[in-house]
């Protein structure tokens, strides 16, 4: 061997370190796959070949990486190279090399199940489905231990192809051989609910529950089904009927229990989530709702009860400090919350109730104690500092030191120039301040770096209409961001205000409402009962207005209209 491929062998044996025949990687969605393994017997055009192909990969340039892999894949007998041709080949999209690739590699490599998924893949993009059918229905063969038949194996694999409509097709030819499979309609009812087939998927669905009627995962989906497709109310009866039918079925009962907080139907869901409790004490899951739901529904005692239960059973014991804090915070017992948040150690909920803690020093006063907790925090958690800075000014302005919480803000913006969040949350407080000025420069500028930003939107067309005559521009700017949030409650408030600022009451109640259903938040319900009222619907007003204000009894913008909706 001249000095020359010895030279190539050894920068190949150095560059790479994969075994022979080692299994090839999934192709990434953001880095394209590096160097197949060096095998002893290479030619040195093989090894030129390859070599080549490593360096252009370092280089990101993958299409010369390509070019030279193929020829390399060609004229060797080592899978491995095909199989990084092919992966390569996925990755950039380039359907031939990879048909041609992936034939290499399954011929060199009969045996190898990623060889084969490689060329089932290859087949779908070419679109040769009946060929592509068969390798796939082998591969769903050899994967029934994923506990879905093989299915859900299948479905995995097919999601590396980013193509939702073959993936639809495929499934749909699987299932149709394997109709008695019901993850073979659970799976293709997905791939239908990925494209708003509703009625596609909701027709498979029926299917595998009419063969068997005690499957939960598809009276699950099913309930998914119907709550994209919109008809929520048929989702929950849907879910009711299956669990009323198989009451030990705790999957169901869950799920139907989630579904119903969705829907803010919370006395029911608590009852179910009782019912979890019952049927198995020591469910960690159904004691943690139960504390939550007894919170949020002021049962004080209740929550303590049953988030004390749950630590007992020592599970999940950060996360019930941190409940029990919040608990003893809402009661104003700020001792007894500082001292379940002192003991909240875990990464996700450390932070949260440290600021809590920030939180409990602002409303005893002690300022100086709260912005010396708040420096030790960025102090100690470096890579957090813009959120601590928004989280201290946040606590600020909740306590109405506006200025404070401006100024914190600017100078923290001089140090952090233009940073979208910080420059957001100056806007809330120049509001309180009157600088309309800044709100208004400061939306701009957010919505200039970035022209869909739904919230920087919102917020200017809402501050034009609550605080300007502007009203054709503040609406202007909120038909923009009800196209970018269509389901968003702050959103919809806000057109339904500026179209009462125009004096279109219809149109404006009925944005309110759809706002008012998503979220029962006390500034749209102000929203809604004043516009009520002045539509003349008083009693509507009052009823809308005095649940609002047992819900929230402290609310600035319920009680401002105290003197306009007199009971």
């Amino acid at each position: 061997m001249s000095s020359v491929c010895k030279a190539l062998v050894v920068a190949t044996a150095l560059l790479w370190g994969y075994p022979a025949g080692a299994a090839t990687p999934a192709a990434d969605a953001d880095t394209p796959p590096l160097g197949p393994a060096y095998q002893p017997g290479l030619t040195a055009e093989v090894i030129y070949n390859v070599l080549v192909a490593e360096m252009a990969g370092k280089r990101e340039q993958s299409e010369t990486a390509l070019q030279h892999y193929r020829i390399a894949a060609l004229t060797s007998q080592d899978p491995a190279i095909a199989g990084r041709a092919a992966t390569l080949a996925l990755f950039l999209g380039d359907s031939q090399i990879l048909l041609e690739m992936a034939q290499r590699w399954q011929a060199l490599a009969p045996n190898n199940p990623q060889a084969r998924q490689m060329l089932a893949l290859a087949l779908l993009r070419a679109n040769r489905f009946d060929e592509a059918i068969t390798q796939l229905d082998v591969i769903r063969a050899a994967a029934t231990g994923d506990g879905q038949d093989g299915f859900g194996a299948i479905a995995a694999l097919l999601d590396q192809l980013g193509n939702k409509e073959i993936t639809f097709r495929a499934l749909e030819q699987l299932r149709q051989r394997h109709p008695e499979a019901p993850f073979g309609q659970y799976q293709y009812a997905l791939a239908a609910l990925e494209l708003k087939r509703h009625d596609q998927a909701l027709n498979a669905l029926q299917t595998a529950l009419e063969r068997n009627p005690q499957w939960a995962p598809g009276y699950l989906l099913r309930a998914r089904v119907l709550m994209d497709k919109g008809d929520n109310e048929a989702a929950l009866q849907s879910l009711a009927n299956a669990v009323t039918a198989l009451p030990a079925n705790r999957e169901l009962r869950t799920g139907y229990a989630r579904l119903l907080v969705g829907a803010r139907r919370l006395e029911e869901a608590q009852r179910q989530f009782q019912i979890l409790a019952e049927q198995n004490p020591k469910d960690v899951d159904a004691l943690m709702a139960l504390g939550v739901l007894a919170s949020e529904a002021r049962q004080y005692d209740e929550a303590v009860a049953r988030f004390t239960q749950a630590l007992q059973l020592g599970a999940r014991t950060a996360e019930i400090d941190y409940e029990l804090g919040r608990v003893e915070e809402l009661r104003k017992n700020y001792d007894k919350a500082r001292e379940w948040y002192a003991r909240v150690n875990d990464e996700e909920h450390y932070l949260n109730a440290q600021i809590h803690i920030g939180m409990i020093l602002a409303r005893l006063g002690d300022f100086p104690a709260m912005s010396a907790h708040f420096a030790k925090l960025r102090q100690d958690n470096p890579q957090e500092v813009v959120p601590l800075l928004i989280s201290e000014a946040e606590v600020l302005r909740e306590e109405k030191r506006y200025q404070q919480s401006f100024d914190l803000l600017s100078q923290a913006l001089a140090q952090y120039p233009d940073n979208p969040d910080l420059l957001y949350t100056r806007t809330l407080v120049a509001e309180r301040l009157d600088r309309l000025d800044i709100v208004e420069r400061d939306l701009r500028l957010l919505i200039d770096a970035n022209p869909k930003n739904g919230q920087a939107l919102n917020a200017l067309g809402y501050t034009l209409a609550d605080r300007t005559d502007r009203y054709q521009e503040a609406l202007q700017y909120l038909q923009q961001a009800v196209a970018l949030l269509p389901n968003d409650p702050a959103v919809l408030d806000s057109m339904g205000w500026v179209y009462y600022r125009l004096g279109q009451y219809d149109r404006a109640l009925d944005y309110l409402h759809r706002a008012y259903q998503l979220s029962d938040d006390d500034e749209i319900g102000a929203h809604l009962s004043e516009v009520l009222w002045v539509s003349g619907q008083r009693e509507e007003a009052r009823t809308v207005w005095q649940k609002a204000l047992d819900k929230q009894p402290d609310s600035e913008h319920l009680i401002k209209l105290k003197e306009l909706i007199k009971p």
